[in-house]
């Protein structure tokens, strides 16, 4: 059975109008025929899974044919807003799914900034998109009237060139009435270590989304209209504003988001000896890139669509004659630490021109990152030379070869076809076998942030069952380096619904602080809220399911328990698992690189821990039992009969 025919299977199964108050339409759209239908998420669907993330997956779920491969144009690309998204402050969010060509794996990437938001001002939650274009095409969503546009003027183009190029073209303005999901070069080029912009630095990032993308033969999606107000079931500002002051009120976004945006994580990690350096080979590294050192080149703040936190940096790096790359947005954390001491760079001004640079190309720059630093321990060690560089030295701290390779790898030219490959750079005859030692990647999925996990074994549980690779936003319990919560361990108790270790080195209960992160953390994404505004990653005191499941009722009518939002967490989790599963994720691809079983972190406070196999397999095994999972990590057969109940499967 074709895309067309499970989409007109699907479709035939979906109601024809809203099944609650500010519900928006899915938009089917073959993008070869230039053709669309609409229809609505199934109420049961969403009383399972919610929407935006969970909702994106009954449809990846339904429409998934596993025979197939990611690239084709057959797998869907699905777009979809949280039920909040819009709506609720600091509540942005979307995500991209599909079937990943970098990893093999799930692809699910979440992003805010604008287009969300403006996604569903034009009366769409989700994008449904199959089919390849003949020529490059533009999608124009402009006040929900959906038309094809010539994407030939815009192809070539990376971000900066294509923003301005939309903004004149069509008359709108960014942030105002104007929003857009796009690729660059890197996409149309099919490099996996690229993403799909949302912005002039968010990025739907991790699994090559921007190869996907660019395989459909789709340049870019914009959204053209006014914001407006959504038709829900009761009044629900007076409630936003409670949510508002919560979120300010909260030391973590007060003292460190607001004033430094993500960047604040890099001491902590830093000092606990955890900072992955030069691939993971080291786990310490310069306090120069401490987030004070940031503000001198730090001009303001900014955010996504009604969020008062402005957790964004921008940056100048006041040079007299400045080109395109010495102003900018960002960095994040992640870039900090996977283009710092992941490199082996130890100044902040080389990493913040090269975040720049990634904006424009659109690299991942967790991809694109652990690709280079695979690529720098190999010729350290001798595993490849200047003969499969193409006479280039890859040297630690040479930021600018570093430079020069993103550029070639977002042409895929040269050395940069190589790293544009990413983890799958063995399995394309580009490194010898014995490569695969030193890569640090979990399910084909480099690890998207720089911390070690070798000390804190929640975090490497954390990464090794993450769903859609070695990621740590899919449930990282960040509050296990929080002393005064491991200091009282009632509190802790009622956090995770059980005790847990106050220990961050032990295995014991920690299964239970990545169950209760994997839920909240799930439901967070399914409604639109910001990971970094949500209970448990980096507070306690932060918007989670009571405010979540309030704020439903109010904007929905649709009435949940915090533990019916619980469950949901867990049904999207279990959905996920049940693709994977298709696409032949088993027990043992839950695990985690061998060099932090294998070498002990060598700096720290902690200097000498590792995981111990024995105990990472006993503590995997409970995560199982207490996820309902079989002893291969798929939901176990009474809860798969439920699920796919729900599925419609």
């Amino acid at each position: 059975m074709g895309i067309r025919e499970r989409v007109a299977r699907l479709v035939g199964e979906m109601p024809r109008d809203a099944q609650f108050p500010s519900q928006g339409a899915t938009l089917f759209v073959d993008v070869e025929r230039r053709e669309t239908i609409t229809a609505y998420t199934p109420l049961g669907v969403t009383r399972t899974l919610l929407g935006g993330r969970g909702a994106n997956m009954y449809y990846l779920y339904r429409l998934l044919d596993e025979s197939l491969s990611p690239l084709d144009p057959d797998i869907p690309m699905i777009f979809g807003s949280g039920l909040l998204t819009g709506l609720v402050p600091s509540a942005a969010r979307g995500n991209v799914t599909s079937w990943s060509p970098e990893s093999g794996v799930l692809l699910d990437c979440n992003a805010g900034d604008y287009f969300p938001s403006f996604l569903r001002m034009n009366g769409f939650d989700h994008v449904v998109l199959y089919g390849k274009a003949p020529t490059w095409t533009v999608i124009m969503i402009r006040e929900g009237v959906v038309t094809f546009e010539d994407g030939a003027p815009y192809a070539g183009m990376d971000n900066i060139d294509m923003r301005d190029a939309i903004a004149r073209d069509t008359g709108g303005t960014w942030a105002r009435n104007l929003a857009m999901v796009n690729i660059t070069r890197a996409g149309e080029n099919g490099v996996l270590t690229s993403g799909v912009m949302a912005g002039p630095k968010a990025i739907y990032a991790r699994g090559g989304p921007r190869a996907k993308m660019g395989a459909l033969g789709l340049k870019a999606i914009v959204t053209i209209a006014q914001t407006k107000e959504f038709p829900t079931a009761q009044p629900y500002k007076p409630y936003s504003r409670v949510i508002a002051q919560k979120l300010l009120a909260t030391s973590v976004v007060k003292n460190a988001l607001s004033a430094h945006g993500t960047p604040f994580l890099y001491k902590p990690s830093r000092l606990l000896g955890a900072m992955g350096t030069k691939n993971n080979q080291e786990t310490t590294w310069t306090e120069a890139l401490d987030a004070g050192h940031i503000d001198q080149y730090r001009p303001g703040m900014e955010g996504c669509f009604r969020c008062p936190v402005n957790c964004r940096p921008l940056n100048d790096l006041h040079k007299a004659t400045p080109d395109r790359y010495d102003k900018g947005d960002g960095p994040e954390y992640v870039t900090l630490g996977k283009f710092g001491p992941n490199l082996g760079i130890d100044r902040i001004e080389a990493v913040i021109r090269l975040n720049n640079i990634c904006n424009d190309l659109g690299l991942d720059t967790a991809s694109a990152g652990s690709a280079l630093a695979w690529a720098f321990e190999l010729y350290q060690r001798g595993i490849i030379t200047t003969a499969d560089t193409g006479g280039l030295e890859l040297v630690w701290g040479d930021a600018a070869t570093i430079e020069r390779l993103l550029f070639m790898m977002a042409a895929r030219e040269g050395f940069g076809a190589v790293l544009a490959d990413s983890t799958r750079a063995v399995e394309r005859g580009h490194y010898p076998p014995e490569a695969m030692k030193y890569r640090i990647a979990v399910k084909g999925l480099g690890q998207s942030d720089p911390h070690d996990a070798r000390i804190l074994k929640a975090f490497a549980l954390g990464l090794a069952v993450a769903t859609r690779g070695m990621d740590h936003l899919r449930n990282r319990a960040t509050l296990e380096i929080n002393a005064r919560i491991n200091d009282n361990p009632a509190f802790k108790e009622e956090l995770y619904g059980g005790a847990v270790s106050a220990e961050p080195t032990s295995y014991v209960n920690k299964e239970r602080a990545v169950r209760a992160c994997e839920n909240i953390f799930a439901v967070g994404d399914s409604v639109g809220m910001c990971r970094f505004t949500t209970k448990l990653f980096n507070s306690p005191s932060l918007p989670g399911l009571e405010e979540f499941r309030t704020q439903l009722a109010n904007v929905t009518g649709l009435q949940f328990t915090e533990a019916e939002l619980e469950q949901c967490g867990l049904n999207v989790m279990g959905v996920e698992r049940l693709i994977n599963h298709r696409l032949g994720v088993r027990r043992k691809d839950d695990t985690l690189p061998d060099r932090w079983f294998d070498e002990p972190n060598p700096a720290g406070p902690y200097k000498g821990e590792r995981i111990d196999r024995g105990e990472f397999d006993a503590m995997l095994s409970r995560f199982y039992e207490i996820s309902r999972l079989t002893s291969e990590g798929v939901p176990q057969e009474s809860w798969r009969k439920e699920l796919a109940g729900a599925l419609g499967a």
